[in-house]
């Protein structure tokens, strides 16, 4: 049986050599690069969030609860190097629940701006937090304050003030501080710059064993994770269970006796790889959350005491929004726990090599210095994502395009090429036609579609859809973004359309290109009556590790020019268009002006141009007879 199971997959080499050494002037330039990405994110962030407030205005970030308040001040308190000033949630709208370092996220060293309702040059002013209670908080002038007069401004005890989030430098500091640790350590720093081989202790007489279910696919990530002595990347295709697979993995380690960092690059990230979607007294099979309740043998809502050789698990961070994480984690002793859970800046606050092992689910969705910080923290590193997919997060729209802005995923695969890692195979979201061509253009064939979603259907509807709208694309007035009204109405129709089939709101996604195509859907819907309003309207960056039974997409774009903007990027545009193809598990349908869609921009050369991908989908929906009459 086991020679039956090692057969049925390839062991990993025992070195992985890179692709090239760098220099040591190499070396020094990759790390300053590092550092002044991380300087750029962050100035980047502090201006858009100041322009925002420009732009905006006061009033409608207090309507849209942006804006926190109002606060009334208490006064400047004595401090011996520099005077700092305290308000208070104003008494006639405190209701007692107020928390301001959960509910508003204020945190000491942030930067807030502080304004009045009132119209004077004197406001905003930057302020840092210094202190947070839960009603009260206290500022000083942030270092880019030159206004004079602070203290009588601060301490009108007659007005009432607004603090809206500029900046929270910390994340910033984190990273830097990380990359500076990666670069003074010889190990770590070769690693990443790809100056070593990474290893594996290959055992062939041995496989992990797990308590879930596992495909071949997943048992190969396993086995790999376990003999990885440096580093693995897990890349997982949509719905083919990187989540699951790294549950098995860490829950293997820690029974072998590894203490292990979990982590991802949000809030949301880690609890889903912490609870899934467990509620409080029922957790979601096959999560860490069922394995603590049933190797402790907790009560029926996951109440008791661990017992000697149960399994402790502990959140680190206040920020989860999870019931079932802040009943039963964030409390946890850190100390005490076997599996600590944290987001990648979380994680800062341990020191290195603090773990045996760390993993990072989304990792493609991590930039290099955010997660240069869990690199430090553990011995050895397991990376679980898809670099076919949308890339980190970039608050610098310049450098999108830039080699900088990579996850470390994607930049070790760069190094040292794919054997340092394993491909999840099959995939158990979508009926196979809207798999096939995902799978054709991104995935270069090789996934697999599992038996039991081969032929999923809506009864009555067919699985892939195409509808071919010339609309009339609009640009928003004084904003940057695109609207269309004709391929809005055409979305509604579908919505209604699913509707009525009886598919719950709630399992049906609209995904548009465009934000400003998300405000023209979601207030067509809602006048459609109570049903449809309810679905979830968003862009293809919110719906990236999402899924619904149905979903429809909005290209927006539709002009005589042919111009696709940014959805024809040579490398961002495919693996947008990945993300919105991929979300569906039944019924996909793809609204657009396909001319549009499949031309080559005036200002583009066909070589910097994604728009052959479109017309090569447009042909194949049109070659299977896909497009609505």
């Amino acid at each position: 049986m086991l020679e039956d199971e090692l057969k049925a997959f390839e062991l990993p080499k025992s070195e992985v050599r890179p692709r090239s050494d760098l220099s040591a002037d190499e070396r020094r330039a990759f790390f300053d690069e590092l550092t002044e990405f991380v300087e750029s994110e962050r100035e980047t962030e502090r201006r858009a969030n100041r322009e925002r407030y420009r732009n905006e205005g006061l009033t409608t970030l207090v309507a849209r609860g942006v804006a926190s308040g109002p606060f009334v001040s208490l006064g400047a308190n004595d401090r011996p190097a520099e005077p700092t000033y305290s308000f208070q949630i104003s008494p006639e709208d405190g209701d007692g629940d107020v928390d301001l370092f959960r509910d508003e996220e204020m945190y000491p060293e942030s930067v807030f701006l502080i304004d009045t309702m009132g119209e004077s040059d004197d406001f905003p002013l930057a302020v840092e937090i210094v202190t947070v209670g839960p009603s009260t908080v206290t500022v000083k002038p942030d270092d880019s304050c030159e206004q004079s007069g602070v203290e009588g401004l601060l301490t009108d005890n007659r007005s009432e003030f607004w603090l809206t989030h500029l900046l929270n430098p910390v994340p910033f500091e984190r990273r830097t501080e990380a990359i500076r640790k990666i670069e003074s350590n010889p190990e770590k720093r070769d690693l990443i710059v790809g100056n070593r081989p990474a290893r594996f202790e290959v055992d062939g007489l041995s496989v992990p064993s797990a308590d879930m279910a596992l495909n071949e696919y997943q048992k190969q990530a396993l086995k790999w994770a376990d003999d990885a002595e440096d580093v693995l990347c897990i890349h997982g295709p949509p719905g083919t269970g990187k989540t699951r697979t790294l549950t098995a993995y860490v829950l293997y380690a820690v029974r072998h006796g590894d203490s292990v960092l979990v982590t991802a690059h949000s809030n949301q990230a880690v609890d889903n790889l912490l609870v899934g979607d467990s509620a409080v007294g029922d957790p979601e099979p096959d999560t860490l959350h069922a394995a603590v309740c049933q190797a402790n043998e907790f009560d029926e809502d996951g109440d008791g005491e661990p017992t000697e050789d149960g399994l402790r698990v502990a959140r680190v961070g206040r920020n989860s929004k999870n019931d079932v994480v802040r009943r039963h984690y964030t409390n946890a002793s850190v100390a005490e726990a076997d599996i600590v859970a944290a987001t990648t800046s979380g994680a800062a606050q341990f020191d290195t090599n603090r773990f045996d092992v760390a993993v990072v689910d989304e990792a493609t969705q991590a930039s290099r210095p955010a997660t240069a910080i869990v690199l430090d923290r553990a011995r050895k590193l397991v990376l679980s994502g898809d670099h076919k997919q949308l890339p980190p997060y970039c608050a610098d729209e310049s450098m999108k395009d830039e080699r900088l802005h990579v996850s470390l995923f994607e930049h070790l695969l760069d190094r040292y090429g794919t054997d340092i890692s394993v491909l999840l195979r099959r995939q158990y979201r979508m009926h196979s036609a809207i798999a096939d061509f995902p799978n054709a253009a991104f995935y270069d064939g090789s996934l697999e579609t599992a038996a039991r979603n081969r032929e999923w259907r809506i009864d009555g509807l067919d699985s892939l859809v195409a509808i071919d709208v010339a609309g009339d694309e609009r640009r928003e007035s004084g904003g940057n973004s695109v609207y269309n009204p004709a391929e809005a109405r055409a979305v509604v129709e579908e919505v209604t359309k699913l509707v009525d089939a009886g598919v719950a709101p709630k399992d049906i996604g609209v995904i548009s290109m465009y934000r400003g195509q998300v405000g023209e859907i979601r207030s067509r819907l809602h006048r459609t009556g109570e049903n449809a309003g309810r679905v979830t309207v968003d862009t293809v960056d919110s719906f990236q590790g999402g899924e619904r039974e149905a979903v429809v997409v909005s290209f927006v774009r539709s002009n005589d020019a042919g111009n696709a903007g940014f959805l024809e990027l040579p490398n961002e545009g495919p693996r947008r268009l990945n993300v919105a193809l991929t979300r569906a598990r039944k019924r996909l349908v793809l609204v657009g002006d396909w001319e549009t869609l499949a031309s080559v921009s005036p200002n583009r050369r066909s070589e910097n141009s994604c728009a052959r991908l479109y017309a090569e989908l447009a042909t194949k929906l049109e070659r299977e007879g896909r497009f609505a009459n």
